[in-house]
């Protein structure tokens, strides 16, 4: 209950969230969560939970993760559209997605608090199915869809919404293979040695499927049925200002099914029914034991959540762009709200309403905290913004507008999104440190040994090991070497010479950086740069894994005895790791308001540095307090987040709208901005098309 205990977290979270802003989504986000897992584990003076440091890292990481794939660039416009009905749906939103950001970061950081360590070393073998599974998919997912298109080019970026496999521009298919991963380690571990039982629930399935559809399409009723479950993503009879014209051709939209189901139709009711069909198979014989069933919990919550909401639920709100958060980008914020049902369900089930309890009340802050520092942010940018002076009376181009515009240029083009990620970083690690710190007086002490005594507990160490140390950096800093190439290539030099006519000849060169791509007098092995990259990490992988089936015969001397050494060595490993990778990456674009970011996070890691070896102690002792009724406490605390939610909206709107004075919507720069609600709400104005570039 330290003071320091919450900066050193919060601090540790904001460093991750700097790094994360750069690198993104889930591994970025992933990365934040473990640095902060590991602080709040040392600073606990709890020797049973920094005997679990290692599962802290991993778990708090997985959790934190989540968050990731939710888009926000647009909520945040909307805050600052000045559109009443937007501005107030952004601030809303915002709280929402921080609320499931840290909800599902603190469960994760809570359940290597206080969940049973068996089932935590237990749970390492179906989550490495799950990761080889999406590593699967990553390696097949591409191909599919080249497959499956028949020529039609698209990318990741620009025209992704062109993949057959494309949905809602969400994540639908890491949740779908997750079940994959599940089914298949419960088939593994019950070893089923019959798997004709799954054969058969799979044909049956598929069967029926196919044979509803072929009845559907014999009466005459397939192509009403699909019409009253398919919408458009856009508004035909939306006008353009310019022009005065429908701007949209109502055949150029997408519709709220994966592009698969419009180019292959025929084949839609089988494999709907082969899923189904296997899903059944499954309830009846699946046990899911060591943990599985979580994965199963949240995966299936994901799927449902996103068909009941985006998909389905939206039919009903066509006139209002659906129930969709960001449209016209992801959805995935759907699927992440049934991913923390499921894992709320779970919690309950398994008797852990502790870790439900510190679920909410972290996710409570990190609400607070997305919401609350965007309105911060935007009060911080008043002096000399041009809104604000255009609100006063002042003309562009009079002496008083262009004097004060001129005197705060600086501090209106410094890097204002760096603080905004910088700052709800250190709010989040607050909410762990609040999460933990109430859970550390009223949670018993775990007498267990923490030595492992079993291939289990070894197993479960290393592979917790190597995620942090070496996993959590490559999934992140692979993103360097792409970064390195584009902006190590740029046309470095122009010269220009005249010819003997007088004509003006211009020459220009590009810089090959120098990659290692062929060895001296071995032809056959030539590797892309990301090849060399890889072929780098599993060497260190291999390395790693000596090292640790070596420690567990005789320790070694370089790896501390104690736990909380043990815990220190690998935060500090890990954060300057990351530090040092996260400069490479922005020095190749190296840019004056780069300094804002790199230069902070480098100089908050060298506080985190200091705090976390000075303020730990070996020897601390902890008073455990009376144990409090968590599932009690776990709905009282559902209220005060409905009525936080609704007070805190309101005022950060009131207040931001009585600083700005917007003008009317017809004078608001509706282009720039994101606006949810209206004539020119985005979902009407700038719709993905099937022929243009994904928005």
């Amino acid at each position: 209950m330290r003071l320091s205990t919450y900066f050193l977290v919060g601090i540790s979270l904001s460093i991750g969230w700097g790094i994360r802003g750069n690198f993104g989504h889930e591994y970025g986000a992933a990365f934040a969560g473990c640095l902060a897992a590991l602080t709040a584990c040392l600073l606990s003076g709890r020797a049973d939970w920094r005997s679990r440091v290692l599962h802290f890292g991993f778990l708090g990481a997985i959790g934190w993760g989540f968050g990731g794939s939710i888009s926000y660039m647009q909520v945040i416009s909307a805050t600052e559209s000045g559109h009443l009905a937007s501005q107030w749906y952004g601030y809303i939103a915002l709280f929402y997605i921080g609320f499931l950001w840290a909800g599902l970061g603190g469960a994760g950081t809570a359940l290597a608090a206080v969940g049973d360590i068996k089932l935590l070393n237990r749970i390492t073998k179906p989550i490495t199915w799950l990761f080889g599974v999406w590593f699967v998919l990553d390696l097949i997912e591409d191909p599919v869809a080249n497959w499956l298109q028949s020529g039609v080019g698209f990318d990741h970026t620009w025209s992704r919404h062109k993949s057959p496999l494309y949905w809602f521009d969400a994540d639908y298919l890491p949740a779908f293979f997750a079940l994959l991963a599940a089914g298949l380690y419960d088939l593994w571990e019950r070893k089923e040695k019959n798997a004709v039982w799954l054969l058969v629930y799979l044909a049956i399935g598929a069967s029926l499927g196919w044979g509803v559809q072929s009845v559907l399409r014999f009466t005459g009723l397939e192509t009403p049925l699909a019409s009253l479950l398919t919408y458009s993503l856009g508004d035909a009879t939306y006008i353009d200002p310019a022009t005065g014209k429908a701007a949209f051709d109502a055949h150029n939209f997408l519709n709220n099914w994966p592009q698969w189901f419009g180019d292959y139709p025929q084949h839609v009711g089988w494999v709907v029914g082969a899923v189904l069909g296997t899903t059944a198979y499954f309830v009846r014989f699946g046990k899911f034991r060591d943990g599985a069933s979580l994965i199963v919990y949240m995966a299936a919550g994901w799927l449902i959540v996103f068909l009941l909401f985006p998909v389905l639920g939206s039919l009903f709100f066509t006139k209002f762009g659906g129930l969709r958060m960001t449209p016209p980008r992801s959805d995935d914020w759907a699927g992440i709200t049934g991913a923390f049902v499921g894992m709320s369900l779970w919690m309950r089930h398994k008797g852990y309403w502790a870790v439900a309890y510190a679920s909410l009340l972290s996710g409570l802050i990190g609400g607070l905290g997305f919401s609350g520092i965007q309105w911060i942010k935007q009060l911080l940018m008043m002096p000399g913004n041009p809104r604000i002076l255009i609100s006063k009376g002042l003309q562009p181009g009079s002496e008083a507008y262009e004097s004060s515009v001129t005197f705060w240029s600086h501090w209106q083009q410094q890097n204002w999104h760096s603080f905004l990620e910088q700052s709800y970083g250190f709010v989040n690690g607050i909410a762990i440190a609040v999460a933990l710190a109430v859970l550390s007086r009223r949670v018993p002490l775990d007498n267990t040994p923490p030595s492992p005594k079993t291939s289990t507990d070894r197993w479960a160490l290393g592979i917790m090991s190597v995620f942090v140390l070496l996993g959590i950096p490559y999934i992140n800093l692979f993103k360097n070497v792409k970064e390195w190439g584009e902006r190590l290539n740029p046309d470095v030099w122009t010269q220009t010479t005249f010819g003997e006519n007088g004509e003006k000849i211009v020459e220009s060169a590009r810089w090959d950086v120098p990659y290692l791509g062929r060895l001296p007098q071995i032809d056959f092995l030539h590797l892309t740069p990301e090849g060399w990259f890889n072929l780098t990490w599993i060497l260190l992988l291999a390395m790693a894994l000596l090292i640790i089936r070596r420690h567990f015969k005789e320790p070694l001397a370089l790896i501390p005895s104690t736990w909380l050494g043990k815990g220190q060595l690998v935060f500090l490993v890990l954060l300057w790791v990351m530090i040092i990778g996260n400069f490479e990456r922005a020095l190749v674009g190296w840019s004056p308001e780069r300094l804002l970011t790199e230069w902070v996070i480098t100089f908050n890691a060298i506080v985190a540095t200091l705090l976390v070896l000075i303020l730990p102690h070996e020897k601390e002792t902890i008073k455990i307090g009376n144990t409090i009724p968590f599932r009690a406490l776990y709905k009282k605390t559902w209220f005060t987040t409905l009525a936080t939610v609704i007070a805190a909206s309101g005022f950060f709107l009131l207040t931001n709208r009585a600083i700005y004075q917007y003008p009317t919507y017809e004078k608001l720069d509706t282009k720039r901005y994101f606006t949810r609600f209206g004539p020119e709400a985005a979902w009407r104005s700038k719709p993905n098309l099937k022929n243009a570039q994904h928005k």
